[in-house]
């Protein structure tokens, strides 16, 4: 495969990241893998999200491998900005993160990370000594913050509340499944969604930020045909009569803007009114540049809040 001209590089993103990741967990192959990072970094995509057990599947760690053989091609690897996960069930134990996450620095050849998440919780497990094991990370320079992915939210506030009480770093991030359309069953086993009036009142006092993933809807709102969501492979996850209607609006407000449906579905997940940053899974390099056009798109309150709840008419800007 020929290497793409690497572009200028963009201003780094801050300590929580730019407005969007990359998933990699589709990618375990590099003439897969490829075409669809280097699409993201020719838009101007800096960061990644991985995970210690994507692609185990297919082999393990083969979608670490392809990410990191990627940056290495590319000439990359001191600009990507990586959220890297650890520590999934059944070895969502504290003497299991620090191994992981080694093991998956020397899969995608790199030696830290900006973010690191459990990417489970074990609530047999009391919360201390999981934040313990993160902050410890923190210190020694081997990832720049810490966080948590799949947890409940008394889980997340006892984790924050157990930091500042002990003067350790503090989680920054929470990455939950948050979107238009509503989890109503589990996509995987242990999967929390962060997408309810409790989880959006804590998220709005800014304490942590939410990394929310299938934020587009999982493809939902890609379906050449809207009924399929009621008896297709993503009915048993996301179908109600709720979120059919909410993917209907999103049509309808695509064919006013120009954006996709898809990319109104995004557009809504980054203009909540707490810090988001959306995690993104296109399958292609086309799929990239239209997550990328929405990203750069902010609905109105009146916009978002229709979308929701179907009240009223179709705002006008």
């Amino acid at each position: 495969m020929t290497t793409a001209p690497r572009p200028a590089s963009a201003p780094p993103p801050g300590p929580q990241g730019p407005p969007l990741l990359l998933g990699t967990s589709a990618f375990g192959q590099d003439e897969r893998g490829f075409p669809v990072y280097d699409a993201y970094w020719e838009g101007g995509g800096r960061a990644f999200d991985t995970a210690w057990l994507y692609g185990h599947a297919y082999g393990p760690g083969c979608c670490e491998r392809t990410f990191g053989a990627w940056a290495r091609s590319r000439g990359v690897e001191k600009d990507v900005w990586v959220l890297a996960k650890g520590a999934h069930t059944p070895e969502c134990v504290p003497d299991r993160v620090e191994p992981q996450l080694t093991e998956s620095f020397e899969r995608m050849g790199r030696d830290d990370a900006a973010l690191y998440m459990l990417h489970r919780d074990n609530t047999d497990v009391p919360v201390g000594e999981f934040v313990t094991v993160l902050a410890d990370l923190v210190d020694r320079g081997l990832i720049g913050a810490y966080g948590m992915s799949n947890w409940t939210l008394e889980r997340v506030v006892e984790a924050v509340a157990y930091a500042r009480v002990h003067g350790l770093p503090l989680p920054a991030g929470i990455s939950n499944q948050y979107s238009l359309i509503n989890m109503v069953h589990p996509i995987y086993p242990g999967t929390v969604t962060s997408n309810d009036p409790a989880w959006r009142d804590w998220l709005a006092e800014g304490a942590v930020r939410l990394y929310p993933w299938a934020s587009q809807g999982r493809g939902a709102h890609a379906l050449a045909d809207p009924g399929e969501l009621r008896t297709g492979a993503l009915a048993e996850s996301w179908y109600s009569e709720t979120n059919a209607a909410r993917v209907h609006r999103a049509r309808l407000l695509a064919r006013r803007t120009g954006i996709s449906a898809t990319g109104i579905a995004l557009a809504w997940t980054l203009s909540q009114p707490f810090p988001v940053v959306a995690l993104i899974g296109p399958r292609s390099p086309e799929e990239v540049r239209d997550s990328l056009a929405a990203a750069a798109h902010r609905l109105t309150d009146a916009e978002r809040d229709w979308l929701e709840t179907g009240e009223g008419d179709l705002p006008d800007r």
